[in-house]
Order: structure tokens, then sequence, then C-alpha cells
């Protein structure tokens, strides 16, 4: 099986996991365990940036590590994130803070760092739906053509496939990597690089989508909110924040929160679906304080 795993933050604990491959905002690192395949993102170490890079990591992963290697801000930072998503966490037991998370996270392991791996691959998730790929990175490269990077977030992708891009074109997929490895299929939770005709490499953003039907960049979504007790914040009509969905994020405002729902609109179109997850951002600590699923879109 394939697994994504997030790594807020501690970088000797993400290597422990994989080896550092790729690095763009998130860093990849990429273990093969016998038959399974363990990819572990980390946000890069860019000063504020490093928050929506956290959100990014955590919302393409179906588990989050957290270490307890340094009981500081980031830690607190990380839990509180954390604990908006419904995903399987994993805590390291270098400190006890089993006080700390019992009250905020509902479903936690605590292990050693030696079984960290073993603790991974015992967590399997099925696939659910048709084809999607979410694009973090295109290039060119000589005598193939546009080469995408990505995860394969819901169902199969398979040579020949066609889907349709975010900016509307249909896209022939020639070959797939795995691993450095040629494949004739990818599933779920796969880190690819896919080999397609019928897009240019600067014609792909990060964040944008291979999917089966077309799935269109919005302008604006509504959703509920699940906000953080311990930010403190009223969401209001008028408010900025920025959005993060995915790979995906964009500066964005709350034209309405008054029915329980808000309604959010972006800077920039944003591909994104209704079911799929995102986190707001702030400048105030805890800075990822929100999270949601999308309703509609708009």
């Amino acid at each position: 099986m394939n697994y994504i795993v997030s790594v807020p933050f501690d970088e000797k604990l993400a290597e422990f996991i994989g080896k550092k491959s790729s690095e763009d905002g998130l860093v990849f690192y990429n273990r093969k365990l016998d038959n399974d395949v363990i990819v572990a993102v980390m946000p890069a170490n860019r000063e504020d940036k490093v928050y929506y890079s956290i959100a990014e990591s955590m919302l393409i992963a179906a588990q989050i590590i957290i270490s307890t290697s340094s009981v500081d801000r980031q830690l607190g930072e990380a839990v509180v994130a954390a604990s908006l998503l419904d995903r399987r966490i994993i805590i390291t037991n270098d400190s006890d803070i089993s006080k700390m998370v019992g009250g905020v996270i509902k479903n936690f392991v605590i292990c050693g760092k030696d079984e960290v791996l073993s603790r991974i691959v015992e967590y399997g998730k099925a696939s659910e739906g048709s084809t999607r790929i979410d694009i973090d990175k295109a290039f060119p490269v000589k005598g193939i053509g546009t080469v995408l990077l990505g995860i394969v977030t819901r169902g199969t992708v398979k040579v020949h496939d066609t889907l349709y891009h975010s900016s509307g074109k249909q896209v022939m997929i020639k070959s797939i990597q795995s691993q450095d490895v040629d494949v004739e299929e990818a599933g779920y939770g796969t880190r690819v690089g896919l080999a397609v005709k019928g897009l240019e490499h600067d014609e792909v953003e990060k964040g944008d989508l291979l999917t089966v039907g077309q799935c269109n960049k919005a302008n604006a979504i509504t959703a509920p909110l699940r906000l953080s007790a311990f930010a403190g914040e009223r969401v209001e009509a008028g408010k900025r924040y920025v959005f993060v969905s995915n790979f995906s994020r964009t500066s964005c405002r709350i034209d309405d929160a008054s029915s329980g729902r808000a309604m959010i609109s972006f800077e920039k179109p944003v591909p994104i679906a209704a079911g799929d997850e995102f986190m707001l951002v702030r400048e105030e600590s805890p800075r990822i304080f929100a999270a949601g699923t999308v309703s509609s879109v708009s």
C-alpha cells in the first residue's frame, strides 16, 4: 500500500521516516518498506509561510506524525491544527503530552520513534470515488514533454487514461512513474510523476487537479466551519484569512457567517470541489484556527 503522512515539524523525524527527495514549499521524504511505500510531507522552513505549508501537508495526508522532541509553541500549533481534522495522529513519546492532547485530539496513538514506521503501515485507508490527482509541480523534460508531480487523492490512474485538467483541457497520461519506477497504474496515496499529452508545463499551477470530470476553478465556496476553542476567533463578514486546500492557497474574505455556514470568496480562483477539506490561517497564534468541508462552489 501507499501511505502519505504529514510531519508538521522535526526534520530528524522526517529523515528517519524516509529519504529526502523533491522540495518546493513542501519537502517529500520517501521510503519503500517491503511492499509498502511511505511518503512523509514536511514544510520547508521559510518564515511565516511554514504555517501555510503545515496546513497543506496535513490536508494532503491521511495520518499526521507529531514529534514531542521539543515542547514549545510549534508543538502547540501542530496540536491545535491537527485537532481540526479527522486524521489518524501518531505522537512520539519523547515527552509526555498526553494530558495536553487528551481533551483536544480524539484519534491518536503514542509510540517510540522506532515504532513509527510499523504504526504508519498498520493503518490502511480505502480508495473512494473517481480518479483525482492533486498536482504540486510541473516541468518540461526533453524527449518526453510535460511532466506533472502529484499525489493520487482518489481512485486509480492508468497509462492512456484521459483526464480533465483544472483549465478544462483534456490530458492523456502517456506514462507513470512512482519512486523512479515505471508503472502501468497507481492507486490512492501514491506519489506519482505523470508524463502527459495535451498540456504545457507553464499552463499548470501548484494545486491544479486532474479529474475524470471537469472540475473548474471556483471563485467562492459555502461551508460550515470547525473552529478551535483555543483561538477565540469571531469569524465575521469582512474578515480576511489565508485559505488552504491540499496544494492550493490564496487570500480569502468572509462574505457572510451568520447562518452557521460561511460564505468565503477568493482573491484568485481555486481548483476545488464540494466535499474537499480546507483550513484557514490567520496572523495571530494559533495560526491555523479553523477547518471545514466544502458544501458548494461558485
